[in-house]
């Protein structure tokens, strides 16, 4: 008999602690297992969202995937996380909670792969070439996340 994957019961576990003690939710997770986020927050193929009740509605955590609806600087998204994607989920103000091995999937990493090679080669082919991708690195080089102790 196969066990079900403890994952999803401890990422709960662990938002339901948070609420419950006026905390704040934070979820890190690998970019290759998101859903519509905004690219320009992840950093190093990793993104870290804020799933307080103040911060998103609609939060669904269940057994395959989180799925929320929030904004992000007024543009409305519907995020999905793979639970597989999941790398923690803490508390900000504590900096306590748990830590997990992403398991995304080979395959799922080349299609994403593809999928940015081929945004990539779009950008390379507009008429401006140089200037298109210097300010997509300009972009990424920045820092955008602050160190909250």
């Amino acid at each position: 008999m196969n066990a079900p994957a403890i994952k999803p019961y401890l990422v709960r576990a662990v938002y339901a602690w948070c609420v419950d003690n006026d905390l704040t939710p934070y979820v890190s997770a690998v970019t290759d297992g998101c859903l519509n986020i905004p690219l320009e927050l992840s950093r190093d193929g990793e993104i870290i969202l804020n799933v307080s009740p103040a911060a998103v509605s609609d939060l669904l955590i269940d057994n395959e995937i989180i799925k929320f609806a929030t904004r992000f600087n007024g543009v409305p998204r519907k995020i999905e996380i793979e639970i597989g994607a999941v790398k923690a989920i803490f508390a900000k103000e504590l900096g306590q909670g748990l830590t997990f091995t992403p398991e995304i999937h080979s395959e799922q990493k080349r299609d994403v792969t593809h999928e940015d090679q081929a945004v990539t080669d779009q950008t390379a082919s507009s008429d401006d070439p140089a200037g298109s991708a210097k300010s997509a690195n300009e972009k990424q080089d920045k820092p955008f996340l602050k160190v909250i102790k």
